[in-house]
């Protein structure tokens, strides 16, 4: 985007990478959770791509916290010292983990104790407060091969009675099963897949960062801003970074649905930064994440044909807010990722698996 824009496309952009406390959506479904982790339970967090789930993750935390009067912290599970960001061995993620754990506990002034490198958790429960600790970032834990991530996933959450945890746990084709056995399946645990927002959460996300600037989206336009998105968060603060980009740097208005009109194009997509990730983050989901059932549910969908589809991938689809029942069968809920499904059955999009 040019440096001379519009201070709202740099409230979406912002919005993307840190939700501001006021924007923040879904705070009914992390108060149900966070009474899960008060109760006992470890959450498993799973989702598809920039659905929130990290956002969740610390909602959740952060309830649980205000629940209870305890405290918390989180660690990202990726290596931050690497390009690729992956761990390169069973001990070097437990190290990292025990660096955290002692940071904690001179946070919290238990100088006096310090974590044990091969189970990091397990001195928490020398703490007589409740404890909430949340792991961003499950998937880079294929980096270490199926037996170092159970070993690793097994010390995640093998603690204390006082110390719950909360795990995001990526969709993707080729680690699901082993999330469901390592994580889903494990006595103690509830998993919540993350869902689109609802529709008067829209309106929240959309609209207050807007008025403040003196800009009003007509429901009209938060009408078609719905029916464009699919309601999903990643994609609702592009689009509206790419509108508000185009606006004269000390516009002031109503945002009608005309104005929505030409966003769900590839070549105005191709412009910007935010463009492009948006349409590779519908690429991830489509081409990686999604099983190869869920993906000819896709393909059959925005293609306007008529298949088999197996009873699984229509429930995952439906739970991950990708597909909605109508009269007659399913459609893809959101007109950009049915475009971008489509482009690809097309060929005008050119993808390969690996």
């Amino acid at each position: 985007m040019a440096s001379e824009q519009h201070p709202l496309a740099e409230r979406y952009v912002d919005a993307l990478y840190e939700l501001p406390d006021d924007l923040r959506a879904r705070k009914d479904l992390d108060d149900e959770l966070a009474a899960h982790m008060t109760g006992g339970h470890h959450i498993c967090i799973r989702g598809f791509s920039r659905i929130g789930k990290t956002t969740m993750m610390k909602g959740i935390l952060q309830r649980a916290c205000e629940r209870s009067g305890g405290a918390a912290f989180v660690l990202d599970l990726r290596d931050p010292d690497r390009d690729d960001a992956m761990p390169q061995s069973v001990d070097a993620v437990l190290a990292r983990l025990t660096t955290k754990v002692n940071e904690f506990l001179q946070r919290v002034g238990a100088k006096e104790l310090k974590a044990d490198p091969k189970k990091p958790l397990e001195v928490l429960g020398e703490l007589a407060a409740p404890l909430f600790v949340g792991f961003d970032e499950l998937n880079a834990l294929a980096a270490l091969g199926p037996e170092g991530m159970a070993t690793v996933i097994d010390t995640l959450l093998t603690t204390p009675r006082n110390v719950k945890v909360a795990v995001v746990c990526n969709r993707h084709r080729d680690l699901d099963a082993a999330f469901e056995q390592l994580v889903v399946a494990r006595g103690g645990v509830a998993t919540v897949v993350v869902p689109p927002i609802s529709d008067d959460e829209l309106v929240q996300l959309v609209q207050t960062p807007a008025q403040v600037l003196g800009i009003t989206f007509e429901n009209e336009a938060l009408g078609a801003l719905a029916e464009i998105s699919g309601n999903r968060p990643f994609e609702i603060f592009s689009l509206c970074a790419l509108l508000a980009s185009r606006f004269e740097k000390d516009w002031k208005g109503t945002v009608t649905p005309a104005m929505l009109d030409d966003l769900v194009n590839l070549d105005v997509l191709s412009e910007t930064d935010e463009g492009r990730a948006l349409i590779d983050n519908h690429l991830r989901m489509l081409v990686t994440e999604m099983s190869a059932e869920e993906r000819t549910v896709m393909e059959l969908l925005s293609a306007g044909k008529e298949g088999e589809a197996t009873e699984d991938a229509l429930v995952r689809l439906q739970e991950g807010g990708f597909i909605v029942p109508e009269a007659e069968g399913y459609e893809v809920n959101g007109a950009l990722l049915q475009f971008v499904s489509g482009a690809i059955v097309e060929g005008i999009i050119k993808v390969s698996l690996e």
